[in-house]
This record gives structure tokens, C-alpha cells and sequence, in this order.
């Protein structure tokens, strides 16, 4: 069996794990990356939202991934109440809607240059463990059994990672924790470009929402997500197709993709263990409540990686236990935040959600802070005080 020794295995090539290697790479020192599908970026599983924090995080150095750049965000209560933020205010998940093939392509590229090699159709199925570290992991590459061996071993393969159970990290999810996702691209449609926009309500779509992701003025991503404990995953494609239907500017879409997956909307996992780290969705660094993982994904994978070339030139383990409390000084407190949010509004009724929107449909949201919102809310209707004092604290 072919061996391919490196300093640094990933398992995954996505943001997260192209991310990851580009800053190890650019230390010095090899990393493979395997991606068992044969197309980096392919298939695509994601609604292209994403803010306009991209921009300074420094990871990208062509934009032909940008499609469409968004002024706000337009929130719908079930009695269709708008509430409209402006894409700074409004979250993750606004600010363009992005080609995501064309930006998992750009991070691969730099990687690439910075030295990772990185192998398609290549397939990671079980890892050698001594002592509670990956010694070597055996693949099929291209259809023939390979081995990789390495001294750091990063799982960026996503949801209920494999990687981390190999070194006995408990990536099981519970339902509660998960979303079942189904959208549609559909082209000749009537959208306002400039918007995002956002349907909340449990007979819309329970647990989770509906949204319309403009990639040009006839062109847009219409996608849902439905809280795995609340049905089985086919529901969402037709709490899907039933509101399209209803919408006059949808209806005669054509699709031109189809997608369907899940994404976890859970508290972070530990991260590390031994020689081993993971990032991205595996670290379940998406977002609990809209379950956006771009952002932090690339920010979670600079910090990933910048800390493996600490320990691979210091030759500490260790040092990687600095991963874990990097990440979650940058997006730690914004997790768990919006974790006991969306556990919160899981629990919301369609009167619930029109409340809320009628509430706050006339604040200007510039000149207010979260906790600020919780309170005018709270003014407005009393009788949410019970279901918002968790979040004033």
C-alpha cells in the first residue's frame, strides 16, 4: 500500500479545512488535504449568504465568487409583518450572496500556492490510533488503498465527524440539535435584489425558516430549514414546495439545483484531543440560530492553523489546547448565545412570531443593542417577559 507522509493531515475540503492548510503551508510545513468528492466546491450545500466580514478576514484575493451584494434584511412574521435591518445589523448571513463553488475554488487555490497538496476522490476510511493519537489514516484514492501518515491529524469533514470519533470524541448529534435543509435555485423569478429575506413561523417551517437569497434580479436561492425534532427530513421539501407555491413570484421559477442536507445548530464540542483538531461544522462552529458557517468557519481555520504550525515548529502537542481557547475568545460567546436563542424560538407559536415582528417592525435597529431589543420587546408585550428573561440576563 502507497504511503504519503506529510506533517500535517486534513480530512475535508471545505472552507474550514482549505482555510486550515493555507496557514500551515504558509509556515513551511506539508499538508495534505483529502476531499473524497472529485470537485472542490462540489456539490454545493449552502445557501450562498454570507457577511460582509469576509472582507477582512483576509483569506481570499480574486471576488469573482461575489454575485450579489445586499443592501438589508427582511424578516416576515406568519401574518406576513415585515421587519427590515440593514445587512450590518441584520446577522451572518446577509451582506452578498456569494458563488459558493467559485469561493471554495479561490481558498483551494491559495492553499495550493502556499504549498498544501490537495487530493480529490480521495475517500478517508479508518485511522490507525495508538495512545489515543492518529498515527496514519487509510484512504481510497482514486479507487486504490493508500495510506497518509502524519504528526497533526485535522477533521474538517463536517457533520457528526468521523475524525473525531476515531480519537473517541462524541460528535453524535441530537435531534434537537440538527436541521434538515432542502433548496431550490430557481432562475426566472421576480426578486427584489437587494434584500434578503427571512419567513419565521412553525407552520412555515418549524424550528427553523424559510429564506430567498437574491443572486441577481431573476436568479435566487429559496431554501428551508426545519428542526430535525420536529419531523422527518422529507417534510422539509414540502413545507418547501408548499410555500412556493403560494408565492406568485416563485411559483413559475425554473430550478436549475436542487439541495438537500443538515446542519448542525448545536453548542460547540471539544476540539482537540491528542494529536487531532477540528474545525468547521466537525467543531460545530455553525451558527445555532440561522446555521451560517462561512465566517466562522474561515476564522476558526486561521486559528486552527496558525496554531498547528506553532506546535509542529515547537514539536508540542500540547500547544494545540491554544486552539480551543483562540476560537472561542473570537466567536465563542456569540455561540452560546445564540444557542439559547434558537432553543428559545424552537419553542415559539406563529402568535409568538407576529408579536415579536410587530413589536419591533418601526425600531431602528442602528441604534440598538441586543439587550436593548429584549427590552423594548418586553415593553411592548408583557406577557413575553417569561420566554425573553433568559437573554437579558
Amino acid at each position: 500500500m502507497e504511503t504519503y507522509e506529510y506533517d500535517c493531515v486534513i480530512v475535508g475540503g471545505g472552507p474550514a479545512g482549505l482555510v486550515t492548510a493555507r496557514y500551515i503551508s504558509e509556515a513551511g510545513f506539508s499538508v495534505a488535504v483529502l476531499e473524497r468528492d472529485r470537485e472542490i466546491g462540489v456539490p454545493v450545500l449552502c445557501g450562498e449568504g454570507v457577511s460582509r466580514n469576509i472582507d477582512n478576514l483576509g483569506v481570499t484575493e480574486r471576488r469573482d465568487w461575489v454575485e450579489n451584494e445586499i443592501v438589508g434584511a427582511r424578516i416576515f412574521s406568519p401574518n406576513g409583518t415585515m421587519v427590515k435591518m440593514s445587512a450590518e445589523r441584520a446577522g451572518g448571513e446577509t451582506g452578498y450572496v456569494i458563488d459558493r463553488e467559485r469561493f471554495d475554488k479561490e481558498l483551494a487555490r491559495i492553499a495550493a500556492k502556499k504549498g498544501a497538496d490537495i487530493f480529490v476522490m480521495c475517500d478517508a476510511k479508518k485511522a490507525n490510533v495508538e495512545g489515543g493519537e492518529i498515527r496514519e489514516i487509510e484512504a481510497k484514492l482514486d479507487g486504490k488503498d493508500v495510506k497518509f501518515t502524519g504528526k497533526i491529524f485535522v477533521g474538517a469533514d463536517g457533520v457528526e465527524s468521523k475524525v473525531g470519533r476515531w480519537v473517541d470524541i462524541d460528535t453524535r448529534l441530537k435531534p434537537k440539535d440538527i436541521v434538515s435543509c432542502y433548496e431550490y435555485t430557481l432562475s426566472d423569478v421576480e426578486c427584489d435584489k437587494d434584500y434578503t429575506d427571512f419567513f419565521v413561523g412553525r407552520s412555515l417551517a418549524p424550528g427553523g425558516y424559510i429564506w430567498i437569497f437574491p443572486k441577481s434580479d431573476d436568479t435566487a436561492n429559496v431554501g428551508i430549514g426545519v428542526l430535525a425534532s420536529y419531523s422527518k427530513s422529507a417534510l422539509a421539501k414540502q413545507l418547501l414546495d408548499k410555500f412556493i407555491e403560494k408565492k406568485d413570484f416563485l411559483r413559475k421559477g425554473k430550478p436549475v439545483r436542487k439541495l438537500a442536507g443538515a446542519v448542525p445548530v448545536a453548542l460547540p464540542i471539544q476540539s482537540y484531543r491528542g494529536n487531532v483538531v477540528l474545525v468547521g461544522d466537525a467543531a460545530r462552529h455553525t451558527d445555532p440560530l440561522t446555521g451560517g458557517g462561512i465566517i466562522h468557519a474561515v476564522i476558526g481555520g486561521r486559528v486552527a492553523g496558525e496554531t498547528i504550525a506553532r506546535a509542529l515548529r515547537e514539536e508540542k502537542l500540547s500547544l494545540l489546547e491554544e486552539y480551543e481557547k483562540g476560537w472561542r475568545e473570537k466567536i465563542g460567546k456569540k455561540l452560546e448565545r445564540n444557542y439559547k436563542m434558537k432553543e428559545l424560538a424552537s419553542t415559539f407559536d406563529d402568535k409568538t412570531f407576529d408579536k415579536l415582528a410587530d413589536s419591533v417592525k418601526d425600531i431602528n435597529f442602528e441604534e440598538l443593542s441586543t439587550r436593548g431589543l429584549i427590552k423594548a420587546l418586553v415593553t411592548k408585550h408583557p406577557s413575553l417577559l417569561f420566554k425573553l428573561k433568559s437573554l437579558i440576563g
